[in-house]
């Protein structure tokens, strides 16, 4: 497990452990020895990047409010069912996957396009899409 200044491309922290090993676990343990002895790169980081092992909601929860660290962590499909996207509750033309990525979907056509972004709301903690 290795935390990485991407910038600098030097290794910050890391911990060598069996493949058994979770890590969302280590992941945890890695963020609680940087508060204590990095205190100023966690205050300084904008992002962190990791792989679906790292997809934890305690994790990235911590990284945005704790530290304002946008987690950038590609995310296990937790969908039960078979479907590949889902309505929009309140809404009749848009739909999401589970990967949370939002399309408006036309009414005439039927055509599914990926929305775009249209900014983030501070005060709403929320990502703003826009509909193609």
């Amino acid at each position: 497990h290795l935390v990485v200044d991407a910038t600098y491309e030097l290794p910050v922290t890391f911990k060598v452990t069996k493949a058994s090993e979770s890590d969302i676990t280590e992941g945890h343990k890695l963020l609680e020895q940087m508060e204590e002895k990095q205190p100023k790169l966690l205050e300084t980081a904008e992002t962190m990047a990791g792989d679906r092992g790292y997809d934890d909601t305690k994790l990235i929860t911590k990284l945005w409010d704790t530290y304002k660290i946008k987690p950038i962590m590609d995310i296990r499909n937790m969908w039960k069912d078979p479907d590949k996207t889902r309505l929009l509750p309140g809404k009749e033309n848009v739909v999401y996957n589970y990967k949370g990525t939002v399309s408006c979907v036309c009414p005439e056509t039927g055509k599914q396009r990926e929305m775009c972004n249209g900014g983030f709301e501070k005060d709403r903690q929320k990502l703003k899409k826009l509909c193609p």
